[in-house]
């Protein structure tokens, strides 16, 4: 009996030390997968989210075992991270260049029109101005109040089109939006037909 107990202690001691000499690779492994998916990290999360969620979630998996001092496990856990982030990479850089070529479509249509509809906004504005009597449902105060709404939609303008000069067509495209619809609101508080 006592054999027996010596033979399982023997066996669990070369076990554990079996278990220690994979620490260091584990750990080397985790390192390697954590550096690999943090170099793509910035646009994966932006363009492949879902994918990148379940790489992330591997490179996870492979930390819990770790933690628990299951090695054998986190490198397994851990061994296609690289692989799955070198594939994040060419699937986030081909999102990344569609979304671009949309947004600059998108540019060109709004940036076509919106200084049209804000120069026939302030033109408008200009011929109410000199009026004596201005139209029903128009009053002085929403004449004050579409002047400064006018220049509100200019200066988001400006910053649009900064934005897309400085090359953040994200940022130019949403604020070009906000033009917009800024400029569609005065029209229809000022009785103008949507050219």
């Amino acid at each position: 009996m006592n054999l027996k107990i010596r033979l399982a202690a023997l066996a669990a001691i070369v076990f554990l030390a079996g278990g220690c000499s994979q620490k260091d690779p584990a750990a080397e492994a985790i390192d390697a997968a954590e550096g690999a998916l943090e170099a793509v990290y910035e646009d994966a999360q932006k363009y492949v989210p879902e994918r990148y969620a379940e790489v992330k979630t591997e490179l996870e998996t492979a930390r819990k075992a770790f933690d628990e001092e299951r090695y054998a496990d986190a490198i397994a856990a851990v061994k296609d991270v690289p692989a799955h982030a070198e594939e994040l990479a060419k699937a986030s850089a081909e999102a990344k260049q569609k979304r671009l070529a949309e947004l600059n479509m998108e540019w060109t249509q709004l940036s076509g029109r919106l200084p049209g509809i804000v120069a026939g906004i302030e033109t408008r504005l200009g011929e109410l101005g000199k009026m004596r009597k201005l139209p029903k449902g128009l009053d002085k105060q929403l004449l004050n109040e579409a002047n400064a709404a006018l220049g509100s939609a200019r200066g988001a303008w400006d910053e649009a089109s900064a934005a897309f000069t400085a090359g953040d067509l994200d940022s130019a495209v949403t604020k070009a939006r906000d033009v917009e619809s800024m400029a569609q609101d005065l029209m229809a508080r000022l009785g103008m037909q949507a050219g």
